[in-house]
């Protein structure tokens, strides 16, 4: 009885031994530049007065850039490989050239800018018998996205001053879609679509309080705000 323990303890390690042989540790960093979609995306047209409050805030994101982690393992499947991952990505955009100079004439002290952090686990598909140096790929991600507005307002106009916007996103679902190549063992390139989720975006508590009393009535009696994010990204990936 003890030998036969014995072998299929050794079994369970060799063949725990064979796994991890097949199986390939890997880190890589992206560098990102999207093209925001949505309503993330949708032009809030001419403003005579700024800032624009939280009915319109979260809207004209400009074209951004990115940085991104991952960790993954790569397994052998015998018609290339799968990769399961984790990973996290950093992406900021500014809002639209016009908008952006409507704040400039408006002397604002807060123009607001756009920050999401979206935070995925998923898989990849990679082919690597076409060819030996390229290896396309193909991947999908679940997870949230957290995101961020930075304040906006202090908008000078003939002498007198608007009061200071800030703003508090909740988080949401999110998940991405990739399309791409490897080129050789470190760098590769793919498109993404990342769907950034439905945030329901108010005020922060002291904004809420600086509010003038007709300017609660409205946002108190108002719709619920909810921005859906959205982007397309060219990703360049450099793993080790």
């Amino acid at each position: 009885m003890r030998k036969m323990v014995k072998v299929l303890a050794m079994g369970a390690i060799a063949l725990g031994m064979a796994a991890a042989s097949q199986a390939q540790f890997r880190q890589s960093i992206y560098l990102d530049f999207n093209l925001p979609t949505g309503k993330f995306a949708s032009n809030v047209g001419n403003h005579a007065v700024l800032p624009l409050g939280y009915t319109e805030i979260g809207k004209d994101a400009s074209v951004g850039f990115g940085l991104g982690y991952r960790a993954s393992y790569r397994f052998d499947v015998g018609v290339g490989l799968v990769a399961p991952f984790v990973q996290g990505d950093f992406l900021w955009n500014t809002i639209g050239g016009t908008l952006n100079d409507e704040y400039t004439q408006a002397r604002a002290k807060h123009t607001p800018t756009y920050f999401n952090i979206p935070l995925q686990i998923g898989v990849s598909y990679l082919y690597d018998e076409l060819w030996s140096d390229i290896t396309p790929y193909a991947e999908f991600g679940l997870g949230t996205d957290i995101m961020f507005i930075t304040a906006e307002g202090e908008c000078t106009y003939g002498g007198l001053s608007t009061m200071k916007y800030a703003y508090k996103p909740d988080a949401a679902f999110s998940f991405s879609i990739g399309l791409g190549a490897y080129f050789g063992r470190h760098v590769s390139a793919g498109l993404y679509y990342y769907g950034l989720g439905k945030h329901t975006v108010s005020y922060t508590n002291g904004t809420y309080k600086k509010l003038s009393t007709l300017e609660k009535l409205e946002y108190d009696n108002g719709d619920v705000q909810t921005r859906t994010a959205g982007s397309l990204a060219l990703r360049i990936g450099f793993h080790f």
